[in-house]
């Protein structure tokens, strides 16, 4: 059983992480407003930094690419979250399957990652904007993904339509070549009557015969050249 200190200690921690809880999504709806003090500043015109670290940031990280990156008056800035522009909103449909026939397995694989970050992307601001508690549906995130998935689904039916394709292609293939040996003549067996066999196998004894001579006279002309080495050392 807990004491009264432990449960009021409990009890502080707890509101002391709900506290620190809605600051933290303040700072995250609000910009902060700028301190008289230099010593204590931890904000600058670029929103809630800490300067003061000096943590250097490489700018080609690949966890910017879970953001939105947008260029302002030569100034980079990653979009957490898109405001719903109807105007200025550049997402356009989903590919369609005629098109994507027309390109090579190349050209899909890249496509498929392009369209796989665009979801990774977007996901992102999804679960952004579900902890900021905004409408999901008013940022017409949900139809930017259903394109991205409807894109991802037709490049698998056409790379589909290409197995098939080519699995088709293979059993016509095979089929013909059965039916082109079967149609093929077997090549004629030439029998050597014994007289023949007996001429052949002389003629092979006789080259085995000959080789082996040449083998001894060369390895007698290696030894009359070695043995006066040899002599010479001995002496």
């Amino acid at each position: 059983m807990l004491s009264v200190p432990a449960v009021a200690s409990r009890a502080a921690r707890s509101v002391a992480t709900f506290s620190l809880h809605l600051h933290s999504r303040r700072l995250a709806t609000q910009v902060p407003a700028k301190t008289g003090s230099s010593s204590s500043q931890t904000t600058s015109e670029d929103g809630s930094l800490r300067p003061h670290l000096q943590i250097p940031v490489n700018p080609n990280h690949g966890l910017y690419a879970f953001f939105r990156r947008k260029e302002i008056d030569g100034k980079t800035f990653y979009d957490t979250v898109e405001s719903a522009d109807m105007t200025g909103d550049k997402s356009g449909r989903s590919w369609t399957a005629a098109e994507l026939r027309r390109k090579s397995f190349k050209d899909l694989h890249t496509l498929w990652y392009v369209v796989l970050r665009e979801r990774n992307l977007l996901a992102t601001q999804q679960a952004e904007a579900r902890r900021l508690g905004a409408n999901e549906q008013a940022l017409g995130l949900w139809a930017k993904s259903f394109r991205c998935r409807k894109t991802m689904a037709r490049i698998k039916y056409v790379i589909n339509e290409r197995r098939v394709a080519y699995e088709g292609a293979l059993k016509i293939f095979n089929k013909r070549h059965e039916k082109l040996l079967r149609n093929q003549k077997p090549a004629p067996v030439v029998r050597l009557s014994e007289e023949e066999e007996a001429r052949l196998a002389q003629r092979a004894l006789s080259q085995e015969k000959s080789m082996r001579q040449q083998a001894h006279i060369d390895d007698i002309v290696t030894r009359s050249f070695l043995e006066p080495e040899v002599a010479q050392q001995k002496a």
